[in-house]
């Protein structure tokens, strides 16, 4: 099983490397890299049928490690840590990611830098395999650190439009702030371990020495705080969410992977991996919990005024990241884990089946779909299965995110109730921004245009396979993968119901403020109109409005933050280091050295006399001077 586990890991590198060197036959490079990671998908199914925790909820873990490198009583290793919970995301990396691999054969078809796209798609696989499968800390920063490029590479592929190349930069830039924490977390635990004589960084090893390592509480708060930025980073937690929706400047595919299988869900592997050392202390994990909520509320009204496809499912992301994230901090990482799992499932479908809508009409805005008109006979395996995606995303009964979200919200309601009224809020949320979307792109409209046909097969294939998933995963032994999966909590039927009820209610309002695709937004009146299907506007208060337009002004905040402080600051820096650094410092220096030089220049006539005038001047002051002091 490690033999296997190894092939998984190195198997996409090979593909990164092979897809980089066909540039005479670019469109094998994505046959390579596309068929490369199924086969790790066949190895991960294979791991699955060898592991025996399906039958027994107990953790159940396989360990190796290779050394790397000795630093006086530290040793450095390379290992594979194979549990229930990186079996799983095996499965859903390797299986999900496969299906984007295929989808985007077809998608980036015409695309110049095919090769480089599937290159840097392989290294992003193989860089979140390598997390999945890390068994140290080191290990783990250094692949955590790989998935941060390989985004950046990603994000950037349209590098001669200025908005991916800034995208790009601000999700690298965005992310290393949050690295920075984890970084120093890792290194204060690192050393409260060495001075109690547990110089490690396994995770096992790691685990068993806390409580002997004796760390003091507040120390341990801000490991945890520290390291749960990195995780707010990669999860795009508030407020370090800033590079997500821009993420979205990259190819579609892209957005599905980051969004749905890779990423994004890298940051909630790590909480449930160090859920040990997050949860020794109840201030870590109250922090986490509000961070999660705090995550899956505001995002979720942000969405309201977008009218690009893809904004609406980045800032859904960002709202479902919250949810898990909460559950964690609630003590419920089986729960948190579980809802990672279906996520995946639908979310790659919407992000995919926005990918198919865009391909056929060429925009990314809601209302110019929507005037095509007839989507649903025009386009009906990706209408239909986008529409699938939307109900489990909004947790329908018996779809795969029903069964997850209703963990998360039985978690919220023993004892949080805060939590669970903002949790349920969303719920409503969602299910109107949702409706709204589908709404506006599927019901008929005008029918202007009439060139929208169905995507290719590499296209709709995924997008059937994961409609599938996201109707009957809650229904896959998922559950039995985690570790004390029988925690997972089972809401009450008032819960289902209550839950059922508000999704109801935010369809509801979305239709009858929308009514058809030609009305407006209801808290954003569509600029783009035509004479024959003017836009109304809908009267909705300003201040509803204006900071969800507005995006809570973080951007702008940072904008601020950057422009003008941290310019500031550089000319505070610059005039100092110009002024006092370098004239005083260094060319004072020189100068008192010169002008020293040129006194005792002075001193050197060559005249005999002169010197011995002075040696006679020297001898007689030194004299009277003991004379003075009494020693004569």
């Amino acid at each position: 099983m490690i033999t296997t586990c190894w092939l998984i890991l190195f198997l996409p590198l090979g593909a990164a490397l092979l897809s980089a060197l066909f540039k005479s036959k670019p469109r094998l490079a994505g046959w390579i890299s596309t068929l490369t990671l199924f086969a790790c998908f066949l190895l991960s199914v294979s791991l699955l049928l060898q592991f025996p925790v399906l039958k027994e909820f107990h953790p159940h873990v396989m360990e190796s490690s290779i050394n790397w490198m000795n630093l006086s009583n530290l040793r450095l290793e390379i290992g594979i840590y194979l549990d229930g919970v990186s079996l799983l995301m095996l499965l859903i990396v390797t299986g999900v990611g496969t299906l984007i691999f295929l989808y985007s054969t077809a998608y980036m078809e015409h695309e110049e830098g095919y090769g480089r796209y599937f290159a840097s798609l392989s290294l992003f696989a193989f860089s979140m395999l390598g997390i999945v499968l890390a068994n140290n800390l080191i290990q783990i920063f250094i692949f955590w650190e790989l998935v941060g490029l390989s985004s950046y590479l990603l994000i950037g592929f349209w590098f001669h439009k200025p908005e991916a190349s800034t995208a790009a930069k601000k999700a690298f830039l965005t992310t290393r702030v949050g690295d920075v924490g984890m970084m120093i977390g890792i290194l204060m635990l690192f050393g409260f371990l060495a001075s109690a004589g547990h110089a490690t960084f396994n995770f096992t090893q790691v685990r068993d020495s806390l409580a002997s390592a004796a760390i003091p509480p507040v120390w341990m708060t801000a490991i945890g705080v520290l390291i749960f930025l990195g995780v707010a980073g990669k999860s795009a937690q508030m407020p370090l969410h800033v590079w997500l929706p821009d993420a979205m400047e990259g190819p579609t595919p892209v957005s599905a992977l980051i969004h749905a299988a890779t990423m994004v869900a890298a940051g909630v592997f790590l909480l449930v991996r160090l859920f040990f050392l997050f949860s020794a202390s109840a201030q870590t994990l109250q922090m986490i919990a509000w961070t999660g909520i705090i995550t899956a509320f505001i995002p979720a009204t942000i969405a309201f005024v977008q009218n690009d496809i893809k904004k609406i499912l980045a800032y859904s992301t960002l709202s479902q990241l919250g949810y898990m994230v909460m559950a964690l901090g609630l003590g419920s990482p089986e729960a948190g884990m579980f809802h990672l799992a279906t996520h995946a499932f639908f979310k790659a479908l919407l992000f995919l089946g926005s990918g198919s809508l865009i391909h056929a009409m060429h925009t990314q805005d809601i209302f110019e779909m929507g005037r095509e008109g007839g989507l649903i006979k025009k386009m009906p395996v990706t209408s239909l299965t986008f529409l699938i995606g939307t109900i489990a995303l909004m947790g329908i009964p018996m779809t795969s995110g029903f069964f997850s979200k209703e963990a998360i919200l039985a978690t919220a309601a023993d004892g949080h109730p805060i939590l669970f009224y903002m949790a349920m809020i969303t719920v409503f949320f969602t299910a109107f921004y949702m409706s709204r979307l589908c709404v506006v792109v599927f019901l008929p409209g005008g029918g202007k245009h009439g060139h929208a046909h169905e995507s290719p097969w590499p296209m709709t294939v995924p997008l059937m396979i994961l409609a599938v998933l996201s109707l009957i995963g809650g229904y896959l032994p998922i559950k039995e993968l985690l570790p004390h999966a029988e925690h997972i909590e089972h809401g009450p039927h008032w819960l289902a119901a209550a839950s059922l009820g508000m999704i109801a209610a935010g369809f509801v309002l979305a239709f009858i403020i929308l009514g058809t695709p030609s009305v407006g937004t209801g808290f954003k009146t569509e600029k783009k109109s035509t004479k024959t299907n003017p836009v109304p506007t809908e009267g909705v208060p300003h201040f509803l409005r204006f900071l969800p337009e507005n995006k809570y002004f973080f951007d702008d905040f940072y904008d601020w933050l950057i422009r003008t402080v941290q310019q500031n600051l550089a000319k505070i820096s610059d005039a100092f280091e110009r002024n006092v650094v370098v004239e005083a410092g260094i060319n004072g220096t020189a100068r008192l050295t010169r002008d020293f030089g040129d006194l005792l220049r002075r001193l050197q006539t060559g005249v005999v006399q002169f010197y011995a005038l002075v040696f006679s001047l020297g001898v007689t002051v030194l004299v009277y001077l003991l004379i003075l002091a009494g020693k004569i």
